[in-house]
Formats: structure tokens, C-alpha cells, sequence
């Protein structure tokens, strides 16, 4: 019976699916993220800038935008109190849709690093959703993940929020 219900939930999926959409992770877009995050376990942000443009609308778990430059200085802040970052379990997908969604890039990914302040070692699981403007740059960028560690992490190294 169990097998009856998954082999009809995945046929509605499948059944549901819209045909208007294209999804590939080996194209321009999804290789322009895997770059910027190659650049970022560097410290090195030079993809990530040409990505951008002034107008990107960038949410950190949040409704409320903060700007390219923002963005840029708390990921580059990570090196401050972290050593050994990485990410790891990364997929990087582009959907191109056939109507007013236009294309997006997701990727997912566990980062790791580990505390200079605390020693200790963190694991987060991550969800970026990138949306493509017609210029070919990012139009907005939402961010997902638990920053309650990041936040303990800064309160050992005497950071006051």
C-alpha cells in the first residue's frame, strides 16, 4: 500500500509539472555561481561583483534588503571569525521558465567552518534563490539559513549585535 501511494504521489508531481520550464546545471548561470562561491571560500569576490548590479535587491532571511556592498562585507567578515570554511553536498540548478517567472538559479549546499573565537566546529545547511534580470545580471537574491550558531559565534568573539 505504501508503495501504491509514493508511486501516486510522484505521478501527480510528474502529471503537474510545467512543461514551460528548462532546468539545467552544467549552463553559464549555474557555472557563474559555482565561480562566485569558489571565489568566496578565497575571500576573493571579483565573480561575485560582476554578477551584481546596483539595483540587485539582496534578502538575508529577511523581507528587508540590504545592498551588493553589504552583502559582499558580511560574507567576506566570515574569514574574520571562521577557519577552515567550505562547502560541501553543493547542487547548483537554472530554471528558465516560459512565463512571468523568468530564470532563476538555486543552489544548496552545507557550509562549514569552524569558530576562531570558539573552537567549535559548524555545519548549516544553506538555499540561495537567485533571480535573473534581462540584463544577464542578478535582479534579486534571497538567502536561507539558521544563523543561530553564526550569532554565538560572534557573541564569543565579543561582537555586540
Amino acid at each position: 500500500m505504501r508503495n501504491f501511494i509514493l508511486l501516486f504521489v510522484a505521478a501527480l508531481f510528474v502529471g503537474c509539472a510545467s512543461p514551460g520550464v528548462k532546468v539545467t546545471t552544467d549552463d553559464e548561470k549555474s557555472q557563474a555561481i559555482k565561480a562566485a562561491y569558489d571565489g568566496y571560500l578565497v575571500n576573493d569576490f571579483t565573480a561575485s561583483n560582476e554578477l551584481y548590479s546596483e539595483e540587485t535587491a539582496i534578502y538575508i532571511n529577511s523581507v528587508e534588503t540590504i545592498s551588493n556592498e553589504e552583502n559582499l562585507a558580511a560574507f567576506s567578515s566570515h574569514h574574520d571569525f571562521y577557519s577552515d570554511i567550505s562547502m560541501s553536498r553543493t547542487y547548483i540548478q537554472t530554471s528558465a521558465y516560459d512565463n512571468d517567472l523568468g530564470t532563476w538559479t538555486h543552489a544548496w549546499f552545507v557550509w562549514k567552518g569552524t569558530g576562531k573565537a570558539s573552537g567549535n566546529t559548524f555545519e548549516v545547511p544553506c538555499h540561495v534563490a537567485y533571480q535573473w534580470g534581462d540584463d544577464g545580471k542578478i535582479a534579486q537574491t534571497w538567502f536561507f539559513s539558521d544563523q543561530s550558531n553564526h550569532l554565538k559565534e560572534l557573541a564569543a568573539a565579543g561582537v555586540e549585535l
